[in-house]
């Protein structure tokens, strides 16, 4: 009789239970569904884009914000010497059209200026490195590259007169025709022997250029500071000289390095632990050759006073000073991609 009892209870225990769990899991299913959805609803809300006008805006301005966007953007080239270079011409997809987040997106920009590759004007005489400069090729025609300055060294022995032996920028650089070209010479036939420079002589030109040639003069001389500037032409120049007796005191203009470039501007400092002449060479890290190229001579520093000194770096390169035979430290630099 008590088995007989039993068999309903245990039956109603089981039955609940299956409908325990058939409730919950409809539940559940019910609620990710609902969810599902709004999320759905949310992304696709988040999806739909009102496109902009960026006609006449400067593609470097709106670039951020196009893959903010999530934009899938194209650009096509064309060149309008009358417009702003980097200037949106037209866009595939008119101003005020709804559209999804990664629909590709055609720009043309306008290109206006010409790129050019620096010829090298190194052993060139300075009369036939103003004639190359002023042909220089940009696709299919021939454009002009202004020099920015001339510093003159003095002739030494093996050297022509009106000699090019360095160059800033160096030669191969892309660039456009708006960087001068800033170029160390061999004094002339009619200017040769030391001849003390003049404040006007050094203003506005490259500091290694400068430092090269006041070293070869023997004519002392410091950085007195390096200055940011938000300015590119000014990067590198010597933008202010005091004089004190024979010392030349020299401001010396720096943009700030970002990405390092082939080529560019590089800075050093140290202070040297006594009162002597020192001298640096510049070497080339691949180790190719082994031989360093002068950076200066016999340059007279005090004992832990600071000392900077700005070189033009091209590829990866390090810097080696000495006092007489003896190394005193090293600086290695590499740029941020190669050739």
């Amino acid at each position: 009789m008590s088995d007989e009892l039993n068999k309903p209870a245990s039956k109603f225990r089981i039955m609940s239970l299956s409908g325990y769990i058939l409730y919950y899991g409809l539940g559940l299913m019910i609620f990710f569904f609902a969810a599902f959805l709004v999320i759905a609803v949310r992304t696709r809300g988040d999806s739909t884009l009102i496109m902009p006008d960026l006609v006449g805006q400067n593609y470097i301005e709106v670039h951020n914000e196009l893959m903010r966007l999530r934009l899938k953007v194209r650009l096509e080239s064309k060149r309008y010497p009358d417009k702003n270079d980097g200037e949106i011409l037209a866009q595939s997809i008119s101003p005020g059209k709804k559209l999804e987040s990664g629909s590709k997106l055609y720009l043309t920009v306008n290109n206006g200026v010409d790129r050019v590759i620096v010829p090298n004007l190194k052993g060139q005489q300075l009369n036939s490195a103003k004639a190359i400069l002023d042909k220089v090729l940009s696709g299919e025609t021939y454009v002009s590259m202004t020099i920015g300055g001339i510093t003159y060294v003095p002739l030494t022995e093996g050297l022509t007169p009106d000699t090019i032996v360095d160059q800033i920028p160096e030669a191969g650089k892309n660039c456009t025709t708006r960087e001068k070209v800033y170029l160390l010479v061999t004094e002339g036939a009619n200017r040769v022997g030391v001849r003390v420079p003049e404040k006007n002589d050094l203003l506005g030109k490259p500091f290694p250029q400068i430092a090269i040639s006041l070293n070869k003069n023997s004519q002392p001389f410091r950085i007195k500071e390096i200055v940011k500037t938000g300015d590119k032409r000014e990067n590198g120049l010597v933008t202010s000289v005091d004089k004190k007796g024979d010392l030349f005191e020299l401001i010396v203009s720096l943009f700030p390095i970002g990405e390092r470039n082939y080529g560019g501007y590089e800075t050093i400092s140290f202070k040297p632990s006594k009162k002597t002449n020192y001298s640096a060479k510049v070497y080339d890290l691949s180790g190719s050759d082994g031989v360093g190229e002068e950076l200066f001579s016999n340059l007279a520093m005090d004992s832990g006073e600071k000392f900077d000194y700005v070189f033009y770096r091209v590829g990866d390169q390090k810097v080696e000073y000495y006092d007489g035979d003896k190394k005193v430290d090293t600086f290695k630099f590499k740029a941020d991609y190669k050739k």
